[in-house]
């Protein structure tokens, strides 16, 4: 297997570790009594550095867990993330430079998006009685933990995608000097009668 194969094993391997890490309790500190989402940053992050097919493909399965892994609607988080891991790993490779402040752009967009449609889905469809206090004290602040977790995720795929990137190696080839015909020697001059390039 090549490198590119070495590092998608260690990105499954790390969406597996964060899923568990989110799920034991008392592991994570709860701040204002929620968790973060932390495969919505892992998605985003990994597409800062992969393929868009990958991309789109990753970001689906991380939606997949999020969503078996609450209770919602299956498949409504995985377009989510998918399109938006897509359109960035297609972004980055076209136009613009990848650095962290876009993945906090781009982690910032996908856990408005998850955590938006969750409350949509549960709280206002249903006409949830305090729904504004339930998207105050717990949307609000899961949407806002999960970015927070953003930098600590970003830096950990970075090291995971640097870990087996081939530097491509650059061949320095030598200019040879451009010498006048008349201080060529009389060896130099025969060689290049025999041999014209």
């Amino acid at each position: 297997m090549t490198g590119k194969y070495y590092r998608r094993v260690l990105y499954i391997a790390e969406l597996a570790l964060l899923f568990l890490i989110e799920g034991t309790p008392n592991l994570l500190p709860a701040f204002y009594t929620v968790k973060p989402l932390l495969l919505v940053p892992l998605a985003v992050s990994a597409a800062a550095f992969e393929t868009p097919y990958f991309s789109l493909f990753f970001g689906v399965l991380c939606g997949l867990i999020i969503d078996s892994a609450s209770g919602g609607v299956m498949g409504f988080t995985s377009i989510i993330i998918g399109f938006i891991c897509y359109y960035e790993s297609e972004w980055n490779k076209k136009y613009l430079k990848n650095n962290i402040y876009f993945v906090l752009l781009y982690c910032a967009a996908a856990a408005v998006c998850v955590v938006g449609l969750k409350f949509f889905v549960f709280c206002f469809i249903r006409q949830y009685d305090g729904a504004d206090v339930l998207l105050r004290e717990h949307y609000l602040m899961r949407l806002l933990y999960t970015w927070a977790c953003t930098p600590i995720i970003y830096v950990v795929t970075l090291m995971v995608s640097r870990s087996f990137t081939k530097e491509k190696r650059r061949i320095k080839v030598k200019k040879r000097k451009h010498v006048p015909h008349s201080q060529r020697s009389s060896a130099s001059r025969r060689r290049a009668k025999r041999n014209p390039l």
